[in-house]
């Protein structure tokens, strides 16, 4: 799994502890994809302290679950290869029942159920863990926005904007917000410009 890690992220020694385990699985792709639950070594008695799974989740219990477990105790790594990953398109291995893994409300959906159980973990324990999930949370709101206004549903997307500015108030949020009330059809147009231009390559 390390060599699905971010580049900044790959360990040096063969064994190690593992120091901000709980930012990384706030998001867990890029450099969370280190602690994975397919290499997990755990105590019995600390796994079922924290509860087991969280049954509601359809496809990020492991990340939850790890997130409990790392409030709990630390962790440590093996800087080598213990698991082998199918690394083929998703829609070749999302098909059948697991074919609405394709679907972005889905994705939407279980993220935010996630999220909004770690804002509820988290507590006042770490201010900057806590920021890290409500900075994330935005971004979810903020895909509930797309999806809304694409719908023609401009009610919601209104709402789910204003909850991703409630989540993380940055400039392109409000503004974003602010066109859902002016103008949802240009808020669409702006969206599906900004899409098309992270698909071109640019920055925006």
């Amino acid at each position: 799994m390390f060599q699905l890690a971010e580049g900044n992220y790959r360990h040096q020694d063969t064994m190690g502890v593992n120091t901000d385990v709980l930012r990384l699985l706030v998001k867990p792709e890029g450099a969370g994809m280190v602690v994975c639950l397919s290499s997990l070594i755990a105590r019995k008695d600390a796994m079922k302290e924290i509860g087991g799974f969280d049954t509601g989740l359809l496809y990020s219990q492991d990340s939850e679950f790890m997130f409990r477990l790392a409030m709990l105790t630390g962790f440590c790594y093996v800087n080598r290869p213990l698991v082998l990953f199918d690394r083929s398109p998703v829609e070749n291995r999302h098909v059948g029942v697991s074919s609405v893994w394709n679907k972005q409300e889905f994705f939407l959906s279980d993220s935010q159920l996630r999220l909004e159980s770690l804002l509820r973990l988290t507590g006042n324990q770490s201010v900057a863990i806590r920021n890290l999930v409500r900075h994330q949370l935005g971004s979810i709101h903020s895909g509930w926005v797309n999806c809304h206004l694409e719908a023609g549903q401009y009610g919601k997307a209104r709402a789910a904007a204003y909850k991703a500015v409630q989540m993380n108030m940055t400039l392109n949020f409000v503004v974003k917000w602010l066109l859902t009330w002016i103008s949802p059809q240009l808020a669409m147009r702006t969206v599906r410009y900004r899409e098309s231009r992270k698909v071109s390559g640019f920055s925006v």
